[in-house]
């Protein structure tokens, strides 16, 4: 074949080997992320946990989100934009400027709330025609099943202009119906201000038509059983129990894992090293279908109890960790400095300690896991507090974050769930795989039916997450009736964090998850050279080896000695016998 024959055949051939290398290489599809704006009104004008919140819901579908005031938004910000949200959270009056740039906008656009009688000519196919309604009850008219109660909620009562408008969300209050989300072509209405549940399960079904959502995968409920509050003081033969259960069932499940428990009387540390039979059963767990999670690295703060403190909140003061535990600390806002440089510069301070602090903490807890052969896949925080900069600065650690999320700065008790897995913007990358459904709690009254009840909800969103936990504490009887009920929930999927694509890294120690494998990447020397301890533990158990070891042999040696003199005894006695005899 001539060079010219040659080079034809070659360079298709070339170019099939290098698309196929390149959707290897992306993850094994080409699927396009798309880009979403979101310009919002709230009060004062700042993001808070009523964006955050939608930030969740639409994480769901990508993680390339971007949040505007409507005062902020330029021309360019329409540049390759694949979808475009109004959050109308507070009446207020849209500038011309904005109105002018969304007018010649043709792509999907999606309106919440308040202000959608000002963006124009796209959303004319409805009328609001009171201030305020009231529903108890939502449903999707084309699917009788899917129906959701719930305490009377305020909406914004609209009617239908417009004879192509589609109503894919009715809600309900005895027997007044009331529009609630719209279909027009390509707008999209949802008739009311909140976006927290119980609205935020309805707006999530409703968003996989806006983002034409109809793949296999997406019909797929998931879910998850969560082992909290292992710490080394954990009776083993309660967690083995449990261990053993699931791996009969061969039932997938996380643990959330503390690595050092602190006597809040006596300060003393007990580290799993101290307990090698706990160390024994979870790295058994660990190999029969748990994952284990980071749940913090003490689990409390002051002289707080492990297990019961807040390690990334100060409760006391309602703030991030700004400071030492035995500190005093006056909480200082804008009006207590000259300038506003001077407050930002206090502020900057501030998050340099709470960086350093939760730097700290989550490369003991990586390493200290580790160097025991525990491979930690994910993190939770205590109880689930952490500032939105404490989410960035664990992102720089993990790749998946498991729990519910704080959605204020300000108050630690502002927190929700999605109620699907989502990437929303303010996780830095991290994927969240939300805990929905709560736990068992018979001091305080929370059943195994009620968490039952709760999965109903979720049963509403097509790919809804079923997500609960469970304190080993409370013996295997009550946990194998709990699975018994998870079990029964048809069409859920049961995550095993080794099967999704988890990375975690911290100084020293590089864990990555996928298929089913763990690659783990450490360096012991650095790991020896960061805490004596590491060493310790490893020379302890090559010593604890070693006299093991010589024990075997020398017990061989009199075992040995031993048959020795019996054998020499009979054929004393043999001899001597003959001797008579003869």
């Amino acid at each position: 074949m001539k060079l010219k024959g040659k080079m034809v055949v070659l360079f298709p051939l070339l170019f099939i080997l290098f698309t196929l290398q390149s959707i290897y290489v992306n993850g094994e599809t080409n699927e396009v992320t798309p880009r979403v704006l979101v310009v919002y009104s709230s009060n004062g004008g700042e993001i808070d946990e009523h964006q955050r919140m939608l930030d969740m819901l639409i994480g769901h579908f990508t993680e390339k989100i971007t949040f505007k005031k409507v005062s902020e938004v330029e021309k360019k910000d329409f540049d390759q934009l694949d979808y475009l949200f109004y959050y109308g959270q507070q009446r207020e009056l849209l500038t011309e400027h904005f109105v002018d740039l969304i007018a010649s906008y043709d792509g999907p656009f999606v309106a919440i709330g308040h202000n959608a009688n000002q963006l124009g000519d796209h959303f004319n196919f409805f009328e609001q025609i009171s201030d305020e309604g009231t529903i108890r009850q939502i449903n999707i008219p084309e699917q009788i099943e899917k129906t959701l109660s719930f305490e009377p909620q305020s909406i914004i009562p609209i009617k239908v202009v417009d004879d192509e408008t589609k109503i894919l969300l009715m809600g309900k209050n005895n027997r007044q119906n009331y529009p609630l989300f719209l279909k027009h072509k390509k707008h999209f209405y949802f008739a009311s201000n909140k976006v927290m549940p119980p609205f935020s399960i309805p707006l999530a079904e409703m968003l996989h038509e806006v983002f034409v959502i109809n793949d296999e995968k997406h019909h797929q409920q998931v879910g998850y059983i969560r082992l909290e509050d292992i710490h080394p003081l954990v009776n083993p033969e309660d967690l083995m129990a449990i261990g053993q259960l699931l791996a009969e069932k061969n039932f997938p499940y996380l643990m959330a894992v503390i690595p050092v428990y602190i006597n809040p009387e006596t300060k003393e540390e007990h580290h799993f090293s101290d307990s090698p039979e706990l160390l024994k059963t979870l790295k058994y767990m660990q190999n029969h279908g748990g994952s284990i999670v980071l749940h913090g690295y003490t689990h409390q703060f002051r002289l707080s109890e492990t297990g019961e403190g807040f390690e990334f909140w100060d409760v006391e003061n309602n703030t991030p960790i700004y400071h030492g535990p035995d500190e005093k600390i006056e909480v200082k806002t804008l009006n207590d400095f000259n300038s506003e440089e001077d407050y930002r510069n206090y502020e900057n301070t501030l998050k340099a300690y709470e960086k350093q602090y939760i730097e700290d903490r989550l490369t003991k807890g990586i390493q200290e896991l580790a160097n025991y052969g525990m491979y930690p896949l994910a993190f939770e925080a205590p109880h689930y507090t952490m500032s939105q900069h404490g989410y960035e600065v664990t992102s720089q650690f993990f790749s998946t974050y498991v729990g519910q999320l704080q959605l204020s700065d300000t108050n630690w008790k502002v927190m929700e769930s999605a109620p699907y897995i989502s990437t929303p913007s303010f996780l830095n990358g991290m994927t969240l795989l939300p805990e929905t459904i709560g736990y068992i709690n018979p001091e305080e009254g929370m059943t195994i039916d009620q968490m039952m009840e709760e999965a109903k909800k979720y049963e509403f969103v097509r790919d809804g997450m079923i997500a609960a936990f469970y304190h080993p504490y409370l013996g295997v009887e009550l946990f194998e009736k709990l699975i018994e009920q998870l079990e029964k929930l048809e069409h859920v999927s049961w995550i095993d964090l080794k099967q999704t694509d988890s990375q975690v890294q911290a100084e020293h120690v590089e864990i990555n998850a996928r298929r089913g494998k763990m690659v783990v990447d450490m360096n012991q020397i650095g790991l020896f050279q960061s805490s004596g301890d590491y060493f310790q533990y490893h020379f302890h158990q090559k010593i604890t080896i070693i006299l093991w070891g010589m024990a075997g042999i020398g017990a061989i040696g009199v075992l040995m000695f031993i048959v020795f003199l019996i054998v020499n005894r009979i054929i004393q006695y043999r001899e001597k016998r003959g001797e008579t005899i003869g």
